[in-house]
């Protein structure tokens, strides 16, 4: 019975070895989670089928399997399934073989000592410890997605690679010690469960080391992604004061007349025109659109609608007067700049680009209604409701616009939702802010 739940433990362990494989190499189809239950199951499948002691049945069953959990869990061709399941294949047979040949070679017993049952769980777990080496290896170094994982430094691997060397060692030492020493049962046990541990703390090692390392990744973009939020905060602000002294500038263009009229009576051209360029030149009198009342909005908006003139893309804006001055400037940059951001790299890549923006607050009510359509090519929409990872190189380091647009909304004890119109190829986000 023991032995059987130590064999159960061991197929658990290929499990997450199956993880990490596909984490490095594929993206998923569905959460993290579904993906982790459903690998769990077909290994536990796999573990009732490997009760007929059967070694043919069990290559045969772990290829088919795992074509059947790429093909079906993650985005990948079927080929490349077949590919990759024959990897691991291969891998496994390869690494039980190395331990089989070694354990023959340094005992002289060993077709009489094979059946007994503590030293073939020891060679069976020095042979998966060598499999997630090897596979660990593969998938971090020959066959990564450059687009799913953060790469490991050489020192970062060299540093890495020592711990599973130390396991080897110890590992071997402890099958040396059961061949050449009467051991008790509870001490084969201890020597068991041990091994267990060593395989199984070589694997959360790993991928622990790589959640911290994607931790580390994002929240150095949440770092960088505050410090452009702030910088456009700063830059709209900019702007609002140079709208001002256009205000100003233009409430004075009076005298700027009467001054030229009275260069031109003493008929000193030089001094007009120096006048003129040092007027004309001025950034006061850049152009500038109204589009609503909050001085800081207005200036962003305006922005955009130069990027939309760029691009082509129609853009109409209806924001009712006093609707959205509750919100604090930081978050209005925040919140408008990264939904604009969205919307014009959504509408850039359609026939006909256009975004809607409007803005309105319910009557005799607290509440401000946002509503942002755009022209979208295709559905951004999972089966889970969630949107799509980005297609921009890199997706790791992306996706916090959105993340960014939620925590304002939180802050305001709103709501978001979104959806796609398939017959209008239009994507449709609604956000409600309270006051």
């Amino acid at each position: 019975m023991n032995t059987t739940i130590y064999y159960f433990l061991i197929y658990i362990a290929e499990a997450l070895i199956c993880i990490q494989y596909t984490s490095n190499i594929f993206s998923d189809r569905f959460s993290h989670f579904k993906t982790f239950i459903a690998i769990f199951i077909l290994y536990s499948t796999l573990f009732i089928i490997s009760l007929l002691q059967n070694p043919y049945i069990n290559v045969i069953v772990f290829f088919i399997f795992h074509i059947f959990i790429f093909c079906c869990l993650f985005q990948t061709t079927k080929l490349n399934a077949v590919f990759h399941s024959l990897i691991l294949t291969i891998t496994m047979i390869f690494t039980e073989l190395i331990v089989l040949t070694i354990y023959s070679n340094i005992s002289v017993h060993f077709y009489t000592e094979i059946y007994i049952h503590h030293i073939t769980l020891v060679m069976a777990i020095i042979s998966k410890l060598l499999y997630f080496i090897i596979t660990f290896f593969i998938s971090h170094t020959l066959l990564k997605n450059s687009n799913n994982t953060i790469p490991f430094s050489s020192r970062e691997c060299f540093l890495l690679c020592i711990i599973p060397i130390l396991s080897l060692w110890i590992s071997f030492t402890f099958i040396h010690l059961c061949l050449t020493t009467p051991l008790k049962n509870k001490l084969d046990a201890m020597i068991s469960i041990s091994m267990l541990f060593i395989l199984l703390i070589n694997i959360l090692i790993f991928g622990l080391f790589e959640h911290i390392k994607q931790k580390n990744s994002e929240i150095a973009e949440l770092t960088l992604q505050n410090q452009r939020d702030a910088d456009s905060v700063e830059y709209y602000k900019a702007l609002v004061s140079q709208d001002e002294k256009q205000k100003v500038l233009i409430h004075d263009i009076k005298k700027h007349l009467n001054a030229i009229a009275s260069l031109n009576e003493q008929h000193d051209s030089e001094k007009i025109a120096a006048y003129l360029t040092h007027v004309l030149g001025s950034s006061e009198l850049k152009h500038s659109v109204r589009v609503c009342d909050n001085d800081l909005l207005n200036a962003l908006l305006c922005r955009y609608q130069k990027i939309c003139l760029t691009q082509n893309i129609a853009l109409h804006i209806d924001i009712r007067s006093k609707c959205i001055d509750f919100v604090a400037y930081d978050d209005l940059s925040v919140l408008f700049g990264n939904l604009m951001d969205n919307a014009v790299e959504s509408a850039e890549k359609t026939v006909n680009p256009f975004i809607e923006l409007n803005v309105f607050q319910k009557e005799n009510n607290n509440m401000t209604i946002i509503t942002l359509i755009d022209s979208c090519r295709v559905n951004p929409i999972d089966k889970n409701g969630n949107l799509l990872p980005t297609k921009k190189p890199n997706p790791q380091f992306h996706g916090f616009g959105m993340r960014s647009i939620e925590n304002i909304v939180k802050k305001y004890n709103g709501e978001m939702t979104f959806y796609f119109d398939d017959s209008t190829k239009t994507f449709h986000t609604i956000i409600m802010l309270r006051h």
